[in-house]
């Protein structure tokens, strides 16, 4: 794995600018967004870093180009729910042949349009299952923790065909008001046993089943980015498992928390919940 870095659209000198470029999808994006990088070189990059709302990306490497005669670069970077206003980025790398760079770019963070909605799951939310959702949230995050070379191509797919019931970022109060929080995925309704696929190639890394999210399955897809599946009824793959993009890996259920069969579908980027529409 190769960490590289990260801008909108750097132009250097005349010469540089015949041999690199980079450049990003948007400098404008929502909270729950994702800023998509292209980048490409005639030299490797030997070392990079991006700053960004206090973390710090890397990008990854995807080819050479023999058309172009370029070294090809990757990445998806993460807004997180609740930022707002106008960042800085700060873009450093060092060329194979060439002195360290650094610049600062902004990048303006908008707000998420989103309804509010009370969610009855007949007395299943109670101090017990509070307490399963933080053990097995700190498991399933450690189910992430690895940062592999990216496996996915564009765009993803939906996971499973059905109606969507709730959307990415939708505030949600559950029975009595004791909990509540922004909805991190997109549940899709569908009847029980209909097949769910992976949304993207990668890595199985876990099939397995927990007591408040259900039968679940986690593939890593490479570059920071991991598919997260819930409440299946079945789950047909097992930690290891390489599956390609449209694989079925398990069906559709109501297992956990829940109020009616259907997917919680849900990708993470760095840990962090993105909304899962930017990505088609």
């Amino acid at each position: 794995m190769r960490i590289l870095f990260l801008s909108l659209f750097l132009v250097f000198t005349a010469a540089d600018s015949r041999a690199f470029y980079a450049i990003l999808d948007t400098n404008t994006v929502r909270e729950g967004g994702i800023i998509k990088l292209k980048m490409a070189d005639r030299e490797e990059i030997m070392a990079a870093e991006v700053s960004f709302l206090g973390e710090r990306y890397p990008v990854f490497y995807r080819g050479f180009s023999l058309k172009d005669r370029k070294y090809e670069y990757t990445a998806l970077i993460p807004v997180p729910l609740d930022a707002k206003g106008r960042k800085n980025m700060v873009i450093s790398c060092r060329p194979r042949r060439g002195t360290m760079r650094s610049l600062t770019e902004r990048v303006e963070i908008k707000p998420l349009a989103f309804e509010h909605s009370v969610v009855n799951t007949g007395g299943q939310m109670d101090s017990e299952m509070l307490a399963a959702l933080r053990r097995e949230g700190r498991m399933i995050s450690q189910f992430q923790e690895r940062v592999t070379p990216v496996k996915y191509d564009m765009p993803f797919i939906w996971p499973v065909e059905g109606r969507i019931t709730s959307t990415f970022g939708k505030s949600r109060v559950y029975d009595s008001g004791d909990a509540g929080w922004r909805h991190k995925g997109i549940d899709i309704a569908a009847r029980t046993g209909t097949n769910v696929r992976a949304a993207n190639s990668g890595t199985v890394a876990t099939g397995s089943s927990t007591k408040a999210y259900g039968n679940i399955a986690i593939i890593d897809h490479g570059g920071g980015v991991y598919s997260l599946y819930y409440h299946m009824h079945r789950v047909f793959v097992r930690k290891g498992d390489r599956v390609s993009k449209g694989d079925v890996i398990g069906t559709v259920g109501s297992t956990g928390i829940s109020t009616g069969p259907h997917l919680h579908w849900q990708v993470n980027i760095f840990k962090v919940p993105v909304n899962p529409n930017d990505l088609f």
